[in-house]
């Protein structure tokens, strides 16, 4: 693929930023790109484009896992293309591998498994405790407001994005404790309607997966910018999806959980559900936090 130039995403419809131009033998471009913090394109984004490419392939399926790998970092002003190769389309399954490339570089492998829809045969999980409703919370502006030493740890990206909106369950305890929760929760929300169009809001759910970053995975705290000096990058991210209707333009509920590892690694994990209680999707991330050489 020749290097295409691409146009930086207004944050403004999340359906265009997924959608997908037709190539050749099952090969589709993306021309438009969501920067993150660093300077690179946001893995939410590949996560999403990748399973839609793939979905592509398979109309009449719906995904349930979604594995991918981040190789190196891509570029916002140059396009993507994504290949997808067909592994597998059996009596029940479909999977596919894709490949997402910039010019010569390999930047995202990814595993993505589809499932004919069916008839659930046993119940769908729900969360049993309670929980405050969003409205009760405050959004990510008002926290910063709030916490005003703590714009880095409220990832204030989010707080002018037009998007997404974005509530800790408890912010007191993510903010004062002596250290950091073992589990979090916080509530997120599309601002904006989807289309009805199959597996959009699979995709959708791919690009919310990797919107937040729990605070157990921080460095050590350097009073209120701990994140500042550190570059934190997705490894391997996972989605499991629970149900073939996500509906993530309604509120979702993430219960997350992490765990440090040695040299920098760290495992966030956690249970997706709707405001309803029903679990929808889980996801796992193989997380690498490394101080900033620029």
């Amino acid at each position: 693929m020749a290097n295409h130039h691409s146009r930086a995403w207004d944050q403004g419809d999340l359906t265009e930023l997924l959608s997908l131009e037709d190539g050749p033998q099952d090969t589709f471009r993306s021309t438009v790109n969501d920067r993150n913090v660093n300077g690179r394109i946001y893995a939410g984004q590949l996560l999403g484009q990748a399973l839609w490419a793939a979905a592509r392939t398979t109309p009449q399926r719906v995904p349930s896992t979604l594995q991918a790998t981040f190789l190196q970092g891509a570029r916002p002003t140059d396009a993507l293309e994504y290949k997808v190769e067909a592994l597998q389309d059996g009596r029940r399954f479909s999977t596919r591998h894709v490949y997402g490339v910039q010019g010569t570089a390999l930047v995202l492998s990814a595993h993505v498994t589809f499932q004919t829809p069916g008839q659930p045969q046993e119940p769908t999980p729900r969360l049993e405790r309670p929980v405050p409703a969003p409205e009760s919370l405050p959004d990510l502006r008002q926290l910063a407001e709030r916490y005003p030493g703590q714009a880095d740890a409220l990832q204030v990206r989010f707080t002018g994005q037009p998007l997404l909106d974005i509530r800790l369950v408890d912010p007191q305890a993510y903010f004062d404790g002596a250290a950091p929760p073992s589990e979090i929760l916080y509530w997120v929300r599309l601002l904006q309607p989807l289309t009805a169009e199959r597996c959009l809001q699979h995709a959708a759910l791919a690009y919310l997966s990797d919107c937040w970053l729990h605070i157990g995975l921080a460095p050590p705290a350097q009073g209120g910018d701990a994140w500042q000096h550190h570059y934190v990058a997705n490894l391997n991210h996972t989605v499991w999806f629970h149900t073939p209707e996500p509906a993530c333009d309604d509120w979702l509920l993430f219960v997350s959980n992490a765990t440090r590892g040695l040299a920098g690694r760290g495992l966030a994990q956690a249970h997706i559900y709707r405001r309803d209680g029903r679990l929808v999707a889980s996801l796992a991330q193989d997380l690498l936090t490394s101080p900033r050489t620029d």
